[in-house]
């Protein structure tokens, strides 16, 4: 990681080669590092540790995901069009600076909670593999993701995703296969028959049914056709038709990786009560001991995968947020030269020091996160809490500018704040009395989406009144 950080520090020359590799990337990849981004702590570690309680429904996490970015897919060409560097971009594009000032004070908050989440996770999987302490753990997970980050910018991630990506499918498959043909025989792991007949099953069974899928797709499904990290990723490509081929090829590939962590999700349930990560655990019942340090590297890409590019977009909107970022005057909106052209671009001076600024603003957001990951150890809930109000904040005003839809920018504002308001109460709200009461959640996290949608209609702009 290091090498590569170095090797694409020195080809960043401004902030188009910084935030988006200068809108050059192909769709592999694009889609390398979509894939990595995607298959994060919450993906993996936490739907296989799921499986207790949802079996082989753990399948739907990833399935999910991958039709959320084959929904986002019609919707490609004009976000693309319509972004620059990062989600406010595209906020403002679609309705003025008031609802980019929204986006731009909620979105880092959530997304250093996130960023925070990857570091506790990134810390706990090198205490089980090292003998590492969890402070000097997060200090080393936290120094490495963010010195790259900061070094190279969007060209480190979209290289180092890449290398990640293949170490996550390639750790995953190895896993599930030695778990499908008999495992490590100089263990006592259980056998395949035995688990499965007592497994939950899939698509649905008693824990997990119809509504909770529903539901899924309502707060997390969304994220991935709307999210921040998502279109982060797709404003680094080329053209429109690179930017479609890599959302649609990353969806392929999560198909069959949602069925594998489907699988372990089972198997890790055969294990009784284990320390840690139930992941963890599989490698350890299954595998040859030289295959352990593969799983190990796998998990680890899986959570530095995600940490970097949910840096990367925080750091990006806050450097817009304070004008570090604000590049009108070097390169004009929907251009974007090659790296040999030297229109558009800043004089070396200017450009260094904006450089600069944006670094450090990188290097104080991960010390921020840091000290959260030090002081709190929730994973899972903190990333699915961060999720489900951002999606019930922006998936809606988002597909409605996407659609061709206006909407008034105070309305859009109101909209973002009693969405993200009515799924921050559905996460923490307890149940009611009552005989709908256990469901006081999903109703109001269903309310979220509603009230938005009728706030944007109330506010709707019509054709004839812009023109």
């Amino acid at each position: 990681m290091i090498f590569i950080a170095a090797r694409s520090a020195r080809h960043v020359k401004d902030i188009p080669d910084f935030f988006v590799a200068r809108k050059g990337a192909s769709a592999k990849a694009v889609a390398g590092s979509l894939v990595a981004t995607i298959l994060g702590g919450s993906a993996v570690i936490g739907a296989i540790d799921s499986g207790a309680r949802l079996g082989g429904a753990a399948t739907w996490f990833m399935l999910v995901g991958a039709l959320g970015l084959l929904a986002l897919i019609p919707f490609a060409g004009r976000a693309y069009q319509h972004g620059k560097y990062a989600l406010p971009d595209l906020v403002e594009s679609l309705y003025g600076k008031g609802p980019r000032l929204v986006a731009s004070l909620v979105i880092p908050v959530a997304w250093t909670g996130i960023v925070a989440a990857q570091i506790i996770a990134a810390a706990k999987l090198l205490m089980t593999f090292t003998t590492l302490s969890y402070t000097a753990a997060a200090i080393v997970a936290a120094a490495v993701f963010t010195g790259y980050t900061l070094a190279g910018g969007q060209l480190s991630i979209l290289r180092t995703d890449f290398l990640q990506a293949c170490l996550i499918v390639l750790g995953l498959v190895v896993l599930a296969g030695f778990a499908l043909f008999g495992g490590n025989p100089e263990n006592a792991a259980p056998s395949l028959s035995a688990i499965l007949q007592g497994a939950p099953a899939f698509p649905f069974n008693t824990n997990f049914s119809p509504l909770d899928l529903f539901l899924l797709i309502l707060t997390y499904g969304t994220t991935y056709t709307a999210g921040p990290d998502i279109f982060s990723r797709m404003f680094c490509a080329k053209d429109t038709a690179t930017a479609k081929k890599a959302v649609f090829t990353a969806a392929a590939i999560l198909v069959p990786v949602a069925f594998v962590i489907g699988f372990l999700a089972v198997y890790g349930v055969g294990l009784g009560d284990v320390q840690g990560a139930r992941i963890t655990a599989i490698a350890n019942a299954v595998l040859p001991q030289p295959l352990i340090p593969l799983i190990a590297l796998a998990l680890l890409s899986v959570v530095l995968s995600s940490a970097d590019t949910t840096l990367l977009s925080s750091s990006v909107i806050i450097c817009g947020l304070i004008r570090l970022g604000s590049t009108d005057k070097e390169i004009p909106a929907g251009v974007y030269p090659g790296p040999r052209s030297g229109a558009g671009m800043t004089t070396k001076g200017a450009g260094m020091t904006t450089l600069t600024k944006a670094r450090v603003v990188i290097l104080l957001n991960g010390i921020v996160a840091l000290l959260l990951a030090l002081v709190f150890t929730d994973i899972i809930g903190t990333l699915l809490l961060a999720l489900a109000v951002y999606a019930g904040a922006f998936t809606v005003p988002i597909l409605w500018g996407l659609l061709g839809l206006k909407a008034k920018p105070k309305f859009v504002a109101l909209a973002i704040v009693a969405g993200g308001v009515l799924a921050l109460a559905g996460k923490l709200c307890p149940a009611l009395p009552g005989p709908l009461g256990g469901h006081t959640g999903d109703i109001l996290m269903i309310a979220a989406f509603v009230v938005n949608g009728i706030v944007l209609a109330v506010g709707r702009e019509h054709l004839s009144k812009q023109v």
